[in-house]
């Protein structure tokens, strides 16, 4: 999910005291500051690796390294790496800093005008100087109803036009249609794209801002349009190394398909002559690499195969932590996130394969009442359970928007059992599963459960889960899927439930791409269905309220549309499990993702090879 952030820099007051981001903390396993420091060891164990190679793990690959069309964690992740950002977000003080840019913009009175300065030294792998026309480019890319982007077209819809300065070549205004509390922020999680390389006979220049806008324009019977966007969607640009392109300092040297996808640092990246430059002190490889198989991980840093990883279950986290051993050779951290699990239902089955289990609110609250939400969060954290924040709503209760108001949905099958009869389901033939006539059709309650292959905690989850509605006559077949078959099936709507995970920062949010109806026709992020033209217009209202206070009373009543309406069962802030090598230093742990910025470890001995 992209990043979200206030337009005005307006910044949220933490529930943590700012003097704690400033210690520098020994390693441990548990460190609840937004901001961690590391202390840097002491003396080069000379059986380390002098190598400057970073292998991080993954547990699932990236759905794709597409600048424009993708959406999984991993790949947000790497493009940090590989690309560039008019705006970028400061991890260290939990805000927005420059990027391609010499300053934040200048925003007019009215709030719709941002004027920007791109920087001179930017320049592309061929050599081409970064232009106001590749961020022109890069807008209507996105804007392009043929791209193949349908999750974050909302963000590039507010731009009414880019106009470009008259005088000065490195200088443009981004006009917007409303005020938004995104207008600025949103560009730090959408990187800049070479015109040249993307649209080389330019053929996008032929189409205004307002013909992509315009829902008479019909871009499938402009032939030009309709070849230019085959080719950009094509899977080659997020796959094959030769068509990965960047700003960033970093390239895609190989991608070994469920094995491993590498970047080596550019040898005359832009950067090198700058006088903030610190690209001699990067890691010269990054490679990611992909282990699903706990065993094999464990194994792989007791061999000190593996660097860094924040994707670790808990029962590897924790066993690696008590290892003796891997604890002389690694930091071993579990910090905070603004991420949070959840299961989602299908409340709008369109498929035919899908049943109308979940049409009715007061069937997903009696879920919600058979859901185990503590013991899932035993399973999955065990000794540490009681420091991870319940979830109860859509917004993170680490956060000051949070509405404390909402009561947690305790486990509870006799209310649920009440529910479902109530809602016309009842075991009639008296096997055990409940059943319900539907559109003439007797159906039994039979739910399919998809959930990630990439740890065995969805696993455990999901098996919990399972047998708690069974307690009550449901039946549940679990689909374990990776990463690129869940994302489809929740786009298409190809699921009666899934149990997933969404990433969160400090900042305010637009509740667009989650939750407003539109996002769910076009096949965007709102999974579930969930809204109406009520819950619409109200979040239409929260992404253009920039007073603060009013803002935070939208969000808390839209918390209790969606605590009474139950798309989601909303189980538990995650916490990120971080295992770093000792052999590097100057490292931080951030609560907001990817929780830690390999680009800036930089290797402990002297005699790095």
């Amino acid at each position: 999910m992209p990043k979200v952030s206030p337009l005005f820099l307006f910044l949220i007051i933490l529930h943590f005291s700012c003097k704690e981001v400033d210690k520098k903390q020994p390693a441990n396993s548990l460190n609840l500051s937004p901001v961690i420091h590391l202390q840097d060891t002491s003396g080069f164990d000379p059986n380390w690796s002098k190598s400057n190679t970073i292998v991080s793990h993954l547990n699932a690959e990236p759905d794709n390294l597409h600048p424009s069309n993708g959406g999984s964690s991993p790949r947000s992740e790497i493009l940090i790496q590989t690309q560039a950002f008019l705006l970028i977000t400061d991890f260290e003080n939990q805000t927005i800093a420059p990027g391609l840019v010499t300053a934040l913009p200048t925003i007019s009175s009215d709030g719709l005008s941002l004027s920007y300065t791109l920087r001179e030294d930017p320049q592309w792998d061929n050599g081409e100087r970064l232009t106001v026309q590749d961020v022109i480019f890069t807008a209507k890319a996105q804007k392009c109803e043929l791209t193949n982007n349908p999750s974050v077209k909302a963000y590039w819809k507010n731009i009414q036009t880019i106009l470009p300065d008259d005088k000065d070549p490195q200088k443009f205004t981004m006009i917007m249609k409303e005020n938004n509390i995104q207008n600025m922020s949103f560009v730090t999680s959408f990187c800049i794209m070479q015109r040249s390389f993307h649209d080389p006979d330019n053929i996008l220049n032929k189409y205004s801002f307002e013909q992509l806008d315009d829902s008479n324009f019909h871009a499938e019977n402009e032939k030009e349009l309709l070849q230019w966007a085959q080719n950009f969607n094509d899977d080659k640009y997020g796959r094959t190394p030769e068509y990965l392109n960047g700003l960033g300092p970093y390239k895609v040297s190989n991608w070994e398909t469920g094995q491993s996808v590498t970047l080596i640092k550019k040898k005359n990246h832009w950067t090198s002559n700058s006088s903030e430059s610190r690209l001699s002190a990067l890691p010269d490889k990054i490679i990611y690499k992909v282990n699903k198989d706990e065993n094999s991980v464990q194994l792989e840093f007791k061999t000190q195969t593996l660097d860094v990883s924040t994707n670790l279950s808990m029962g590897t986290f924790t066993a690696l932590a008590s290892n003796p051993a891997v604890s002389t050779n690694y930091h071993h951290v579990l910090s905070l996130t603004y991420n949070y699990t959840f299961l989602c239902f299908n409340e709008k089955p369109e498929s035919p394969k899908r049943q109308k289990l979940f049409t009715d609110k007061q069937v997903r609250r009696a879920f919600a009442l058979l859901t185990p939400v503590e013991n899932l969060t035993r399973v999955v954290y065990k000794e540490y359970s009681t420091f991870c924040k319940r979830m109860i709503s859509n917004v993170s209760p680490l956060k000051p928007e949070f509405n404390s108001s909402l009561d947690a949905i305790k486990l509870d099958i006799d209310s649920a059992a009440k529910l479902l009869h109530e809602a016309g389901w009842r075991d009639t033939d008296a096997d055990g599963i409940l059943d319900k006539q539907i559109d003439g059709s007797v159906i039994p309650f039979k739910v399919e459960l998809a959930y990630l292959n990439s740890s065995p905690d969805w696993k455990d989850m999901a098996m919990l889960i399972s047998e708690s509605y069974a307690k009550a006559g449901i039946k549940t077949d679990l689909l374990p899927v990776d990463l690129r078959v869940f994302l489809e099936k929740a786009r298409q709507h190809d699921f009666d439930m899934i149990l997933g995970s969404w990433g969160g920062t400090p900042f305010p949010e637009d509740f667009t791409q989650l939750w407003h109806s539109k996002s769910w026709l076009n096949n965007g992020s709102n999974y579930s269905g969930f809204g109406n033209a009520e819950s619409d217009a109200l979040i239409d209202s929260i992404k253009t309220e920039i007073n603060s206070v009013s803002r935070r009373g939208m969000i808390m009543r839209f918390q209790e549309m969606i605590y009474d309406d139950q798309p989601y069962v909303f189980l538990f802030c995650s916490m990120r499990r971080n295992l770093i090598h000792k052999r590097f230093g100057n490292i931080s742990v951030f609560a907001d993702r990817p929780g830690l910025l390999l680009n800036t470890f930089r290797l402990l001995s002297t005699t790095a090879e």
